[in-house]
């Protein structure tokens, strides 16, 4: 039932960035992959019985580089509107207590590079670090 009204906040994050075009398709085989594969790691905040934000997160293997179990957050939506009631803050951390519960030692994520200043900022806020570039050239 919560589907439609975060992909209605992901079709408004794509709005304001048109360079992610393919992105709601990739966040509709994110959410159907979650639910059939790791539900718990599917995560939707609702305020006043309003769908207001919405996590995917994913046990993963080693990581590349230290070789411990890690998690990795695949999306994290939130609603503008809502942004005082930190909403996109409590669901990363619902997302590191789910998967620190699960055994992982670190979690990623992948951020776009138009993302907004603001929205770096909940990440670091939330003790994130860069740890990697990833770098893409068109073929």
């Amino acid at each position: 039932m919560d589907i439609p009204a975060l992909e209605t906040l992901e079709r408004e994050s794509v709005a304001r960035h048109p360079g992610r075009a393919g992105w709601l398709d990739t966040y509709r085989r994110h959410i159907e992959r979650s639910l059939t594969e790791e539900p718990e790691g599917f995560l939707v905040a609702e305020l006043n019985a309003t769908v207001v934000g919405g996590a995917i997160c994913r046990q993963r293997g080693p990581h590349a580089l230290t070789g411990q179990k890690h998690g990795q957050l695949l999306a994290l939506t939130a609603a503008q509107a809502y942004a005082r009631y930190n909403v996109a803050q409590r669901l990363l951390l619902e997302s590191s207590v789910y998967l620190k519960s699960r055994g992982c030692r670190s979690m990623t994520v992948s951020c776009p590079i138009d993302l907004d200043p603001q929205e770096i900022e909940v990440f670091k806020t939330a003790g994130f670090s860069v740890v990697a570039w990833e770098l893409e050239r068109q073929l």
